[in-house]
């Protein structure tokens, strides 16, 4: 007992060190005396899924499905389009590859199993199967989700989508999209309004 007893004294002076230092002491506070935010969850939807996440699901259900049309769209640095054209399945960059670039001799350290007899690859294999990387792009999911994709390739831009629109006036091809804009806009302005009057 005479062990246990001032390891008993410590415990609660321990804890409340631990219940002090909350993370409220590390905040930072800027010079007009704001404090630094605390980090909040990210939400998830009912598929236990982030918005990130679940974009990515997303885009893999539109680019991988064989039977799919997407329309693509080339655009000069001048804006200009140059041309449209319907696109089976997906476009693919030219540094994605089936084979590994680097390899390792068995028994070396490596990140994945063995590709071939006795070598290994320190490369990841992606998700749809290749090597490699793609060129960078963004890609998003309008509010019909409908998909879109933005990138660069080869010193001309283009628009990846997958529906037929008229990028020479695209507003008019897009339903209901001048209903969103003006939605949108009376949005922001009731935003403005609100945090004015705070």
């Amino acid at each position: 007992m005479k062990r246990l007893f001032p390891i008993l004294l410590v415990l609660p002076v321990l804890l409340a060190a631990n219940d002090c230092d909350n993370g409220d002491s590390n905040k930072q506070v800027s010079a007009s005396g704001a404090a630094q935010v605390a980090a909040s969850r990210v939400p998830k939807n009912s598929r236990g899924r982030t918005v990130e996440q679940q974009n990515i699901d997303d885009r893999t259900q539109v680019t991988t499905n064989p039977a799919k049309i997407l329309w693509i769209h080339l655009i000069a640095l001048d804006g200009k389009i140059i041309r449209r054209m319907p696109v089976v399945s997906k476009i693919t960059s030219s540094e994605k590859r089936l084979e590994a670039k680097h390899w390792a001799p068995n028994g070396q350290s490596s990140s994945t199993p063995p590709v071939s007899e006795g070598n290994y690859t320190d490369e990841l294999l992606q998700p749809d199967g290749t090597y490699g990387q793609s060129d960078a792009y963004v890609y998003w999911f309008d509010p019909q989700h409908r998909y879109h994709q933005y990138g660069t390739a080869g010193g001309i831009g283009y628009l990846l989508t997958d529906y037929p629109i008229d990028l020479a006036n695209p507003i008019d091809e897009v339903t209901g999209m001048y209903r969103i804009h003006k939605l949108a806009a009376e949005w922001q302005a009731q935003q403005e309004t609100t945090l004015k009057g705070k």
